[in-house]
């Protein structure tokens, strides 16, 4: 019925697009100067230019992401070179950058809108619960490697900040509805206005549903129903205030089935507010604040959680100097009820402060060092300093870091009350990492980005027989090389490449061997991607992605090649279809768990938008 509603709008479309005229598309955020060109915040919690941005950072464009003809954020995610994107089954993925990745990957910190979605209770994110309208995505910003100076614990091997579009951005009208030869289907809505002449508004509304995998997988369907809001107001020219808010239910599956996977219920909101105030033009005064309310069920287990975080920055700008200060709270009340966690209520603070200053010894050459004082009510003090000198020379970015960063124990891993897995004596894992980067603009047709790095590992999670303890230690050594080319003004080429070696270690007093070697072999060792987006006519584009991803061995998954296609086309200057093939190529080929196949898929989208 739901997919009948979807289809039923989609024709409603089509009549709509009779009678009007074809005009140009209006080509915006794809050419390599203006990719380059991109301001991200996510790397230091300032505005700097992407290409002078000393770190292995990625943009994926709000325009890219609309050519690819993807419903949910992890879709967009697997053409970032370095980050690890799998289907678990047809409604769960796991996500992962430089190793580590599992449903749980907890060494990534992810965030919309600088608001965390890293969940404390199992650490690491379900992708699945959370959603954005991808029409209001500004950019993605990626970062691999650690970024703890900044946003402290768990951002160990790296940052995903998904930044939505100011509403001034998206007044008027979007509706978009997509269905699939896999019988998937989504349908949003959003409505935006002009409340003032400072003042912006928009509201949306999306349904998700996906079908189970099928074959002998059939527990994993999943509807998920979402809706929320975004205000943005300019008091005057230096100030300005954004409130904004989501509220969602989904569930996968069925709870009352004894059919794998199991299935899963979840619920929540949150609202966010940020401020802004330049006092002068050398000083940015930055105040934000979330409150977070989730709420997930699966079998044998209830997890409600609410979360306060508030955090004060200024970045002063003196002389040679741009220093960002900052502090802040977080307050975690949770009430989890199963059998094996003990107690199953709880209420954990975090208080951190940060600093991080950018030294231009030099015209060119910079130096930025800082530090975050975190202090956790499960590990107490922890530190995570940061060196990084850049040099730009020659239309060249030389860069070179240093960094530690930790990820503190989970609820789960703290209280967990099972013989033999209680980790009342598990403490942070740590990490640290040196990287070496090298940024060329070779021409205004080609700009290449390698990254290598080392990321030395401590204390990491192992089994024992008296519980969770500290007992592996090793490393991480790898490449990451992307290069964009833009032959021509209508066409840009992006290839990625990816190559990771780990080798992990037990203690000699460690009776945990195996998680070592599952670590090892749980990540594919080569990644690459070759993304063409063409604009064949002034209202058609032809975009295509090729992608190819190592075995992992741990999981007996095979190494696979599989492409996607996406043909746009712009009816009129409201109405865009966009004809989509995904995973072409290599039949029904795993990703993440064996027995669960993932077929190639066909879709129709059809978005009708006025201003």
């Amino acid at each position: 019925m739901k997919r009948f509603s979807a289809v039923l709008m989609m024709t409603a479309l089509v009549n709509t697009a009779q009678g009007e005229t074809n005009t140009p598309f209006d080509i915006k955020g794809t050419s390599l100067s203006e990719l380059m060109s991109l301001k991200i915040t996510s790397l230091s919690k300032k505005k700097q230019q992407l290409n002078r941005a000393p770190a292995a950072v990625y943009v994926l464009s709000s325009d890219e992401i609309q050519r690819m003809g993807v419903t949910h954020i992890a879709e967009a995610l697997r053409f970032v070179p370095g980050v690890e994107v799998a289907k678990v089954d047809s409604s769960r993925w796991a996500i992962g950058i430089r190793g580590f990745t599992s449903r749980a990957s907890n060494k990534l910190l992810v965030m919309i809108d600088g608001r965390s979605i890293y969940s404390p209770f199992f650490s690491g994110v379900l992708w699945e619960e959370k959603d954005v309208v991808l029409a209001d995505v500004d950019r993605i910003e990626v970062i691999r490697g650690p970024g703890g100076a900044v946003w402290g614990a768990n951002a160990v091997n790296g940052i995903i900040n998904i930044i939505s579009k100011n509403s001034s951005k998206t007044v008027g009208t979007l509706v978009e509805g997509k269905v699939t030869s896999e019988q998937n289907g989504m349908i949003q809505a959003r409505q935006g206005w002009k409340v003032s002449t400072d003042s912006y508004l928009r509201f949306y509304v999306k349904q998700r549903e996906r079908s189970d995998t099928g074959h002998d997988v059939t527990n994993d369907d999943s509807l998920h129903r979402q809706a929320g809001f975004r205000f943005d107001h300019n008091f005057d020219p230096k100030t300005s205030l954004t409130l904004q808010g989501d509220i969602y239910r989904g569930e996968i599956g069925s709870m009352n089935t004894t059919e794998q996977p199991a299935g899963q219920k979840q619920h929540g909101g949150n609202f966010l507010m940020n401020w802004s105030h330049s006092a002068t033009s050398d000083r940015r005064h930055g105040f934000q604040a979330f409150y977070d309310a989730t709420d997930l069920e699966v079998t044998g287990l209830q997890d409600r959680r609410n979360t306060l975080d508030v955090s004060y920055q200024v970045q002063q700008n003196w002389s040679q100097n741009e220093l960002v200060v900052g502090a802040g709270y977080r307050r975690v009340r949770d009430d989890v009820d199963t059998m094996f966690i003990s107690p199953e209520h709880r209420t954990n603070e975090t208080f951190n402060a940060f600093f991080q200053n950018d030294l231009a010894l030099m015209k060119d050459l910079h130096f930025i060092f800082g530090t975050k004082y975190e202090d956790n009510d499960y590990t107490g003090s922890e530190w995570q300093p940061n060196v990084r000198l850049s040099y730009f020379v020659w239309d060249s970015l030389l860069w070179t870091s240093w960094s530690k960063a930790v990820r503190v124990p989970t609820r789960l891993e703290t209280d967990i009350t099972i013989p033999g897995l209680n980790g009342d004596k598990f403490t942070s894992e740590e990490a640290t990492v040196y990287e070496f980067g090298w940024r060329k603009r070779w021409s205004t047709m080609l700009q290449t980005d390698i990254t290598l790095y080392q990321s030395d590992y401590d204390s990491l999670l192992s089994l024992e027989l008296d519980g969770i303890r500290n007992k592996l230690a090793g490393r991480t050594r790898g490449v990451e090389i992307s290069a964009s080319i833009q032959p021509m003004k209508e066409w840009l080429l992006r290839i990625n490449m990816s190559h990771a070696e780990m080798d992990l270690d037990a203690d000699h007093d460690s009776f945990d061997f195996s998680d070592s070697e599952s670590q090892e072999d749980g990540m594919p060792q080569n990644m690459a991607q070759l993304s063409s987006l063409l604009d064949i006519a002034e209202d058609w584009q032809l975009n295509a992605y090729l992608r190819y991803v190592d075995s992992i061995e741990t999981n007996n998954i095979e190494s696979y090649m599989v492409g996607d296609l996406s043909l746009v086309w712009k009816i009129n200057d409201s109405l865009t279809a966009n004809l989509t093939g995904k995973n072409i190529g290599d039949g029904s080929h795993e990703e993440w768990t064996s027995g669960v196949p993932v077929d190639d898929e066909y879709g129709l989208s059809l978005k009708w938008e006025m201003p």
